[in-house]
């Protein structure tokens, strides 16, 4: 609001400063735009070009920060699901990747023989780094921790989520 009260205060000097008795020319009677009003269009571009930036930016970030979050869920999530079918930690981010789900269904003498193998992996692939590490949407791989079972972002501001 300062800009624009500001820029106002300057049509409003330029307009007003005009020798006595001369009369200000209409802007209805302008075949074209004079250097002042091509000058303040420009500025106004500037200044709304220069708001729109910052927003988008703050935006951007904000959804950044949701998809490491919802990462991060789905992520744990797997790791305590694989936990509960194995009975142990998953090695690597990349194992629950790669193993396919086995639910258990006991019908028979042995334990495995009427088990169901799905599809699906216990962890989609998500964005993966030139060496095949996961990547959060900052670009930076998740770290795991395969003796706890835990896993955080590697992102400066994130680790603690």
């Amino acid at each position: 609001m300062l800009i624009y009260g500001t820029i106002l205060a300057i049509i409003q000097t330029v307009v007003c400063d005009c020798q006595a008795g001369a009369r200000v020319k209409t802007r209805l009677s302008a075949k074209g735009l004079t250097l002042l009003e091509t000058l303040l269009t420009l500025c106004l571009i500037g200044v709304l070009a220069g708001v729109v930036i910052v927003k988008f930016q703050q935006v951007t970030k904000a959804a950044q920060e949701s998809a490491v979050k919802a990462a991060l869920v789905n992520i744990r999530t797997s790791i305590k699901l694989f936990k509960m079918l194995n009975s142990r930690n998953p090695h690597s981010l990349n194992e629950m990747i790669e193993k396919k789900v086995m639910l258990p269904a006991r019908g028979g003498s042995d334990k495995y023989a009427s088990s169901i193998f799905l599809k699906e992996s216990y962890l989609m692939e998500y964005a993966v780094d030139t060496e095949g590490n996961i990547i959060d949407a900052f670009d930076n791989p998740f770290i795991y921790d395969t003796s706890k079972g835990e896993v955080r972002s590697a992102t400066k501001g994130y680790e603690t989520w």
